[in-house]
């Protein structure tokens, strides 16, 4: 496959970050986490310009910008797709992850387009499972690929919080929440697997509409993550100064998550039910009467 080509003009195309393209010399990581099985993780980028406040990866920082500068740089790994299309000899019978320590559909994926480069490698391995996970609606640019996979392919679309505001703090940089919905509801139209992810899962303002919203954009799961927090982390300050330091109590998480399950059976529940045959009604002479408070709700 011939090296893509990144002409120096599009570097100034993102001024509030540091673009340091780069050629990786490996592209996948063996990925072991216990909600996708065995397999490989799959970053076409080094850093993130959406910067989440509470990003885990902080704790990985650039040697030239610290632990401060998270969010201020990226680095296209502009020959990932090369490396992917040398590599995909392990990909068979696998699961990938896409991506595990950046979000593959970052700001810069408009100009540099990796991560499609990647999925067009990944579309001519026919026994590999692809998972995309990513908190932007720029993922529907490739929608004819994502499509393409069928059956082999799901979309996890972060959705941490109900109330944009929130988002505007924790994640300043990252897609308004109402535009996440609106990609959830388009790939599930599209007939695509479509996951919600609430992870880390923030403040939110009413649960119940949030599984109900979940529900009715069309994704098939949905599940909780709990905030992972780092070594004297600043970002506890900010959940004080807010009040929403509920995240990090067990019982909250808990109760997002038997919200959730409500709304998103297992599989094997809803098929049971489908098979189930509805009770014949039987005819039933009886005087009026009022009905009791929330019959028929």
């Amino acid at each position: 496959m011939p090296m893509l080509d990144h002409p120096a003009m599009l570097l100034g195309a993102f001024p509030d970050l540091q673009v340091e393209p780069e050629e990786a010399r490996s592209i996948l990581r063996p990925q072991k986490d216990e909600r996708y099985g065995f397999g490989y993780a799959l970053s076409p980028y080094r850093g993130c310009g959406h910067g989440c406040a509470y990003c885990y990866v902080r704790d990985y920082p650039h040697p030239l910008h610290g632990p401060d500068g998270w969010g201020r740089w990226s680095s296209p790994k502009v020959n990932a797709p090369e490396l992917l299309w040398a590599q995909r000899h392990k990909l068979h019978g696998q699961r990938v992850f896409l991506a595990s320590a950046t979000d593959p559909y970052q700001p810069l994926e408009r100009e540099f387009r990796l991560t499609r480069a990647c999925l067009d490698v990944l579309l001519q391995c026919p026994t590999t499972r692809v998972i995309l996970h990513t908190r932007s609606p720029l993922v529907l640019q490739d929608l004819d690929r994502l499509k393409a996979f069928g059956a082999r392919l799901s979309v996890g679309l972060s959705i941490p919080t109900d109330d944009d505001t929130v988002r505007q703090i924790v994640e300043p940089k990252a897609p308004p929440i109402p535009s996440r919905w609106a990609a959830a509801e388009r790939l599930s139209r599209e007939g695509i697997q479509v996951g919600i992810s609430v992870a880390p899962l923030m403040a939110m303002v009413d649960p119940q509409a949030f599984a109900r919203r979940a529900r009715e954009s069309g994704a098939r799961s949905a599940w909780v993550g709990g905030l992972r927090l780092l070594s004297a982390d600043p970002f506890y300050r900010v959940l004080a100064h807010h009040g929403w330091l509920k995240v990090l109590d067990h019982e909250y998480q808990a109760e997002v998550r038997a919200v959730l399950k409500a709304a998103f059976p297992p599989a094997s529940s809803r098929k049971q039910e489908a098979r189930t045959p509805a009770p014949k009604p039987r005819l039933r002479i009886t005087e009026p009467h009022h009905p009791p408070l929330f019959e028929g709700a």
